[in-house]
């Protein structure tokens, strides 16, 4: 949104509506309570170290701080009232941030702020048209923690996140709509207890963040209170952020893609609502929502969800872009923002400033298809939805939805970007309780035929977290290296194999061993996954490890040499695998070296020579110190290493 458009205001998602979102006797409870100022951080146990703090509390690195305003509330219009905080912290007024405090009801008005450093900090508050609000004035403590921290751009490597204590981010992706919601599609209530469970068992199951609406409703059902839009449903506000916060204090690792507003207008239309909002009335609920959830460090930005943009929708754009830029200038800590484009579709944004990462919509992209037109944009790009699991029956559904999501995680992950997951996406069942669990399915064809089963999609995704932490493996050090690697037996290019090189020192590889690919896809039973990998430029030797995806058992391999072609066979047949070489000391291999029973009864990880053309490689940059390569059954190139006299 142009200055022009929102005025000059200083500081700085979702479906078609669902069912109008109902007060629980808790949420009512939490309105109450806030009209007094308290604040209720629910599902904090005693002793739990809180994330997020308020008032003269001491708040900790990296995570919120709030203090509680006591105004006018009798105003005629409470949202109309700006009043400014300035939080200057320990390092000075330089790195000072002001935001907006934002109208919680009756006479209490809030601020945040993301605590970015340890020691003193000061807080002054400013409004010229209420006193109760100006001149108010105070200090806290922040100390050190643990927390992660917001999600920034990697200084190495753009196309990836890192968070602010210095780690990159992994992102693996589920669909949880009704995550901060009250009620889910059908309008029956969401426990609380099944929103723990739900977010207890992703993180289980290796899930890194979560995708979710802010409010689960249309504009007039779920935002804003009155027909003239001039007042916000807080009730609504108040229960996401209460989640928001207890996500913060329990589970703050997890990114979660905070899907803003709805659309606007029907699937497949031009947006209908926006453009009719006054400047007023536009102002009122971006400066709310930047003030009571930009503060939060886990979260970040998508402005709508399975929308349409380009030529044939003009408010769309107008709309997207006006959110896009009001967050750009206001947001103090500048999230991650995009907007969800509905099924294939290319990103329509992409040379705008605003849009700081690529969401996309696809079917059966199990080779990633759709990554390389965005590379060269160098920014983050997550596939934000695919097929969902138990959502069309036998007519969309994948067939083998295990292998279908960890197929479609890692040809992602090993092309350069992120993938998504969704089951039962219109509930909140917690992902071990769905067997248990029958539900309808909402589309109008399925009414007839609950969902009894239980879900499979997530069963082998937390080998995949594992992989990448045990292994100390950041993809941002790696760059694609397709045209490397090539499996013998041929096949459709869905099913070819996913390389990642870092430099010329490491080599990481997923092959799907595929006999199907889209619905149908599935691993080939009887087959060895195969390939051919050109190292002609690259010198080794190289240790091997194989690791199979579906179950997270590694496996060493034979070592082989640099310079030349190679062709390599994994040690299971039936299976998805991901190989991983690492250079190593040109010496000889130690006869103690662990070696441990192929599984299967085959061979481990055969090496055969091999020629073809060249595979792509262009300059050779320096070479780079070899990566710790451990493996859960005992294989450490660190043992190698200390065999042989340590790494050159």
């Amino acid at each position: 949104m142009s200055d022009a458009t929102v005025g000059q205001d200083h500081p700085s998602t979702i479906s078609e509506p669902q069912k109008r979102i109902n007060m629980t006797r808790f949420d009512r409870l939490v309105s109450v309570l806030a009209l007094a100022g308290v604040v209720v951080l629910a599902g904090v146990p005693r002793g739990h170290a809180a994330n997020f703090t308020t008032g003269t509390d001491p708040a900790v690195k990296f995570g919120v701080h709030e203090i509680v305003l006591t105004g006018d509330g009798t105003v005629a219009n409470p949202l109309d009232t700006v009043a400014t905080v300035a939080f200057t912290p320990p390092s000075g007024a330089k790195q000072a941030k002001s935001v907006y405090a934002f109208h919680d009801g009756g006479n209490t008005w809030r601020a945040r702020v993301y605590v970015g450093e340890i020691g003193k900090w000061t807080w002054s508050s400013t409004c010229k048209t209420d006193k109760g609000l100006d001149g108010r004035s105070g200090t806290f403590d922040a100390r050190e923690s643990k927390l992660r921290g917001r999600l920034l751009p990697h200084p190495k490597n753009p196309r990836h996140w890192i968070t602010e204590d210095g780690r990159w981010f992994l992102n693996v992706v589920d669909t949880a709509y009704f995550l901060l919601s009250s009620r889910d599609a059908a309008g029956q209530p969401i426990p609380e207890e099944d929103f723990q469970a739900y977010v207890r068992d992703a993180v289980n199951h290796g899930i890194t963040a979560l995708m979710t609406s802010l409010l689960s409703g249309g504009w007039t059902e779920s935002y804003f209170a009155d027909a003239d839009c001039t007042r916000l449903r807080l009730e609504n506000f108040r229960f996401s952020d209460r989640r928001l916060r207890w996500l913060l204090d329990h589970h703050p690792d997890i990114g979660i893609e905070l899907i803003l507003f709805p659309r606007g207008s029907r699937y497949a239309s031009d947006e209908q609502f926006w453009k009719k909002l006054t400047i007023e009335q536009k102002k009122r609920i971006l400066r709310c929502v930047v003030a009571r959830y930009a503060a939060y460090p886990q979260v970040y930005w998508l402005i709508a969800n399975d929308a349409h943009y380009g030529k044939n929708f003009p408010n769309n754009n107008a709309y997207v872009r006006e959110v896009g830029a009001y967050f750009q200038k206001h947001d103090p800590w500048r999230h991650p923002m995009s907007t969800g484009h509905a099924r294939h579709l290319d990103f329509f944004f992409g040379d705008e400033d605003w849009a700081t990462y690529f969401h996309l919509e696809n079917a059966y992209d199990l080779g990633a298809s759709q990554y390389a037109k965005y590379h060269h944009f160098a920014r983050p790009v997550l596939l934000g939805e695919d097929r969902y699991e138990q959502d069309h029956l036998n007519r969309l559904d994948p067939v083998d939805m295990r292998y279908y999501q960890r197929r479609l995680y890692w040809a992602w992950l090993l092309s350069g970007g992120a993938a998504n997951y969704g089951g039962r996406w219109w509930v909140l069942h917690p992902y071990t309780q769905t067997g248990k669990r029958e539900t309808p399915n909402p589309r109008p064809a399925y009414k007839t035929t609950p969902h009894k089963a239980a879900l499979t999609g997530l069963d082998s995704v937390r080998f995949l977290r594992d992989y990448f932490a045990a292994r100390k493996i950041e993809l941002s050090d790696f760059t694609p290296g397709h045209p490397l690697a090539r499996d013998p037996v041929g096949g459709p290019d869905v099913r070819a194999p996913k390389l990642m090189r870092r430099g010329y020192e490491e080599f990481l590889l997923y092959h799907p061993n595929a006999a199907a690919d889209g619905r149908q896809a599935k691993v080939h039973a009887g087959r060895k996954a195969r390939v051919r990998l050109d190292l002609r430029k690259a010198d080794g030797p190289f240790a091997v490890e194989w690791y199979r995806v579906h179950d997270g058992i590694a496996q060493e391999g034979e070592r082989v040499a640099g310079g030349a072609e190679v062709e390599l066979v994994a040690p299971w047949p039936g299976h998805d695998v991901v190989l991983r070489l690492v250079r190593t000391p040109e010496r000889k291999k130690p006869s103690s070296l662990h070696s441990p029973t192929p599984a299967c009864g085959a061979q481990a990880g055969s090496v055969e020579p091999a020629t073809a053309a060249d595979g792509g490689m262009g300059n050779r940059p320096p070479r780079g110190p070899s990566l710790e390569l451990t493996r859960d059954s005992g294989f450490s190139l660190a043992d190698a290493e200390k065999s042989t006299g340590g790494a050159p």
